[in-house]
């Protein structure tokens, strides 16, 4: 939760993520903190006097605004019943954050919008979103680190992997193609190759052959040439290991949004 005691917090380091066979958080947290630190680092070096800069910037703001209020809220519907049933305590963690992180995070685009026309006054108030920004990243990253390293082993010790893979797969089938492909575009660059890998491979066994071209060629796109080139390479050892590990066809389900999920799984007692 934000602004608690450092000390009473679950570190990396020692968080018992050996539990966890599928995270749910892992791909989506990966791309939202990468484009938290883009649209930092973007802050801090836009030209305060370039309209059409700022507008720039403001319109990829726009799009983090979009991302997270649409994460949130599928959390919110699908996840939070489920956290509540494990721990009160982390269900009324989140909920806060949630709260916290979404006043922060409109003020932040109102802040944009409102630079004035006076060039000294153009600087300032740029350079304070920047630092608004950097600060909303901080809290943001303390609340990713909740959920990734209490939440999600609190989900694995009381969920079956199919439940959660059921559960996945009903965020995705609420999401638009466009707004899929957007998030892709930001997931794919922040994914390591077996993270990539595990996703395509999934798209491949069970989407259209045109659906699976379209998300191959947006990979060539946003990937380097070079991850790209890996990710071909690697592609057959890395799914054979995934079906060793977990069920194929609930892998490939969870992370294809047209299709749905198979009703199987129990909650563990």
């Amino acid at each position: 939760m934000i602004n608690t005691q450092k000390e009473g917090r679950v570190w990396a380091l020692h968080a018992p993520l050996e539990v966890v066979t599928f995270d749910i958080y892992r791909d989506i947290h990966k791309g939202i903190r990468a484009e938290l630190f883009g649209v930092t680092t973007a802050a801090g070096n836009v030209d305060p006097h370039d309209g059409t800069a700022i507008a720039s910037l403001l319109q990829r703001l726009s799009a983090l605004v979009g991302l997270l209020d649409g994460h949130a809220a599928h959390e919110d519907r699908y996840l939070a019943p489920l956290i509540q049933r494990q721990s009160g305590a982390l269900a009324d963690a989140i909920t806060q954050d949630h709260r916290t992180l979404e006043g922060q995070l409109h003020q932040l685009a109102s802040t944009l919008q409102n630079v004035p026309s006076s060039r000294s006054e153009q600087r300032l108030a740029v350079h304070r979103f920047y630092l608004c920004m950097a600060s909303f990243t901080s809290d943001y990253l303390e609340h990713q680190a909740l959920e990734e390293l209490e939440v999600m082993p609190a989900l694995a010790a009381g969920y079956t992997v199919q439940d959660l893979l059921h559960v996945n797969a009903e965020i995705l089938a609420e999401i638009p193609p466009e707004t899929m492909a957007a998030s892709l575009s930001l997931l794919l660059p922040a994914m390591n190759v077996d993270d990539r890998v595990e996703m395509l491979s999934g798209i491949r066994a069970t989407a259209p052959p045109q659906e699976f071209a379209a998300v191959l060629g947006l990979a060539a796109t946003v990937l380097p040439p070079a991850d790209y080139a890996a990710l071909a390479a690697l592609g057959d050892n890395i799914v054979a290991a995934t079906r060793r590990t977990i069920d194929n066809d609930s892998v490939t389900r969870a992370f294809v949004p047209c299709l749905p999920a198979r009703e199987e799984g129990s909650r563990r007692g």
